[in-house]
């Protein structure tokens, strides 16, 4: 990790994904440098962040979605009826929720992906996985890494979630 300026590793100490990669053991202390510059200075994390960002607003939409379909489904059968007054809040919903994201990642990620990969990342639940892929797919190093974080940050989410649950 000498090849790497002060600037560089104060970037490095300062990012949760690069500490996670220079503490970790399975990558030699070369590649160890190679992922620190891809993520002290380019345009990577950007990337994570807005991914990151946008599976925890896919959480939150799957939640409303989870109470709002069903609600329509419960209103329907009661009433015996569906008009646009039933299919109103979900379309609404779901029309706002795709702009907002669309205006979100645009701005967050102005220049560094077209217009058609900022629609497929506004998709409910997909975007931050085609985000991802779209710039993990060249650096097979750089996705392992990743891959290696997203699951020890999966395993403390539940360790964490646990712990709330028996604390109950």
């Amino acid at each position: 990790m000498d090849n790497l300026s002060y600037v560089e590793k104060c970037n490095c100490e300062s990012n949760n994904f690069c500490r996670f990669v220079t503490d970790l053991t399975d990558f030699s202390v070369k590649e160890k440098e190679h992922l620190t510059k891809q993520i002290v200075t380019g345009d990577f994390p950007k990337i994570l962040y807005v991914s990151g960002v946008l599976a925890a607003w896919s959480v939150i939409a799957g939640i409303i979605d989870a109470i709002l379909f069903p609600g329509i489904i419960i209103y329907a059968v009661f009433h015996g009826v569906v008009d646009y007054k039933v299919l109103t809040p979900p379309i609404l919903f779901l029309t706002g929720n795709l702009f907002i994201k669309f205006v979100y990642i645009s701005r967050s990620l102005k220049g560094l992906i077209g217009v058609t990969d900022i629609v497929i990342s506004a998709l409910p639940y997909a975007g931050s996985a085609y985000l991802l892929k779209k710039f993990l797919i060249n650096d097979k190093l750089l996705a392992r890494a990743v891959g290696l974080y997203l699951k020890d940050k999966k395993q403390q989410f539940r360790k964490h979630l646990l712990n709330f649950v028996r604390a109950k």
